[in-house]
């Protein structure tokens, strides 16, 4: 039996345990509960502990603290981020696409490309700079420039050099703005820039990058004679070519190109003509309608390496070095022998062989020239006037160089390209775009090295295969006949009769092999 003061000490100790409960409840403090309740229980009460009003008021308090500290951050870079959009904003009205109506054998297409208005200190009026693969076979009343306000026009002439790529078409009109010019020769690694023009048909795109080397010269691109290319990482794209490379000054320092690519799109390795060249060759075509290029009459040291610089006392590679001077060339007259370093060419700085070569191109037929040289471990100065090169090398024997670079036959592999051209081996077929089967394009398609066929790289949409066929399918068959080539498609199709039934097999890579896939055409 319990005694009255005991339950008087009961009563007051039940009290306590309600009071410190409420407390602790009023709080924000755990639950107390006195049933007993099992894991799952206790779960819903951990899971409605972190949910309580307190620590959800501590979580947007925490969130705020820290959208105040990037702002306070973003203030900082603001300035670097308004840059980029004024320099978007002062190129972007400049920047055209451009559609080029083209006729290849029998085959009909269109190729799209990029350009950039500017004005020539040789000439009044407002032309668009691009490349001339972009306008290449096009004809004026074929080709459609595009402005950033939709409108389209038709230029008025068009001039064109394949040996740098360049081409200059001549608006008929003064009222557009221009892009400003830069020094590509200021371009410096490392700098910021900004790559505009119309990848994939999406118009007056912007991309970012850096200028990540300087003087590149790329075997591949055998029909381009005049090379120095700037290369970045800024996407360069299918529709790229011919847009503009721009500083974080809003001015032009290069022409987009070409990209070194895998799959035929952007893999950070693209390549673009230096302005300084691009604007050049502009004016020479403006002005006279053809491009007169300056020549030397030397062959140069392709592989310029540091213990070669270290033996003839430079510190370093830098200039161009002379492996032979051809007798009664421009170079033998201006006191130039072989083993000379070209350092200093007209005023400027030399960087390598293809910077020599540009420069000199560039430089007025018949003019005399400073030249700084390298001999016998010390500096000389000669004076040097520069031929014709047409005329020079005419005069040259046919010797190949010692050390010249190396035969590459082109670009086995296709990994560099111009965006949405056919390829220059391609063969058309029912609105298909064929190519051999070789093992470094298997190599480059992740197909089987032993593979042979014709690789599909193109489909035209109206083409009857359009919905059966895919891109990098192989046509391996055709009527139970084996496919070596593109070429054995393109005969087999045209030489059966209009109404032959067409039975073709395709090999199809698909993630655990090839399948085949065979298809009847009416």
């Amino acid at each position: 039996m319990v005694s009255r003061s005991s339950s008087v000490i009961l009563v007051a100790s039940a009290l306590a345990v309600g009071l410190a409960a409420g407390l602790s409840l009023g709080r924000g403090g755990p639950v107390v509960s006195a049933q007993v309740g099992n894991a799952a229980q206790s779960e819903k009460v951990a899971v409605a502990d972190n949910l309580t009003p307190g620590k959800s008021a501590h979580v947007r308090q925490d969130d705020v603290a820290l959208y105040d500290q990037l702002s306070r951050e973003y203030e900082r870079f603001q300035h670097v981020n308004r840059m980029f959009e004024l320099v978007a904003k002062v190129v972007s009205p400049t920047v055209v696409h451009i559609v080029t109506q083209k006729t290849q054998r029998t085959r009909k297409f269109e190729e799209t490309g990029s350009g950039v208005i500017v004005r020539s200190e040789r000439n009044p009026g407002l032309y668009v700079l691009t490349n001339h693969h972009v306008v290449e076979g096009g004809k004026v009343g074929k080709i459609r420039i595009f402005l950033q306000d939709g409108r389209a026009l038709t230029p008025e002439r068009i001039w064109s050099d394949p040996d740098a790529d360049v081409a200059v078409l001549k608006l008929d009109r003064d009222d557009l703005p221009a892009a400003r010019m830069g020094d590509s020769d200021t371009a410096a690694v490392g700098s910021w820039v900004l790559a505009l023009g119309s990848p994939f048909g999406l118009m007056h795109s912007v991309s970012q990058g850096i200028i990540s080397a300087r003087g590149r010269h790329m075997d591949e691109l055998q029909d381009v004679k005049n090379q120095d290319f700037l290369q970045t990482d800024a996407a360069i794209n299918p529709g790229n070519s011919g847009g503009p490379l721009v500083n974080m000054k809003g001015e032009v320092i290069g022409v987009n190109n070409s990209i070194a690519s895998n799959g035929g799109g952007n893999e950070g390795v693209g390549f673009s003509i230096p302005i300084n060249l691009a604007r050049w060759i502009m004016n020479e075509l403006i002005v006279h309608g053809h491009v007169t290029r300056g020549a030397l009459g030397v062959n140069l040291q392709s592989n310029f390496r540091q213990e070669d610089a270290l033996n003839l006392g430079l510190d370093r590679p830098r200039g161009a070095w002379i492996e032979k001077v051809f007798a009664d060339s421009p170079a033998a007259k201006g006191g130039l022998v072989d083993g000379d370093v070209i350092l200093l060419f007209a005023g400027v700085e030399i960087h390598d062989l293809n910077h020599l070569i540009n420069t000199v191109s560039m430089t007025a037929v018949g003019v005399p020239v400073e030249v700084v040289i390298w001999r016998e471990r010390r500096e000389v100065r000669l004076k040097i006037t520069v031929g014709d090169r047409e005329r020079t090398l005419a005069e040259e024997p046919d010797v190949p160089s010692q050390h010249s670079l190396p035969d590459r036959q082109g670009d086995p592999a296709g990994l560099l390209r111009r965006p949405n051209r056919p390829e220059p081996t391609s063969s058309f077929a029912m609105g298909m775009e064929l190519v051999t089967l070789n093992p470094q394009l298997a190599l480059r398609y992740h197909l089987p090295e032993t593979m042979r066929g014709a690789l599909i790289v193109n489909i035209d949409p109206e083409s009857p295969l359009s919905q059966a066929a895919h891109l990098n399918d192989v046509i391996a068959m055709i009527n139970e006949q084996s496919i070596q080539t593109a070429e054995d498609v393109a005969r087999l199709i045209t030489e059966r009769n209009e109404h032959d039934q067409l039975v073709l097999s395709l090999d199809r890579p698909v993630r655990n092999g090839i399948e085949r896939y065979t298809f009847r055409v009416p």
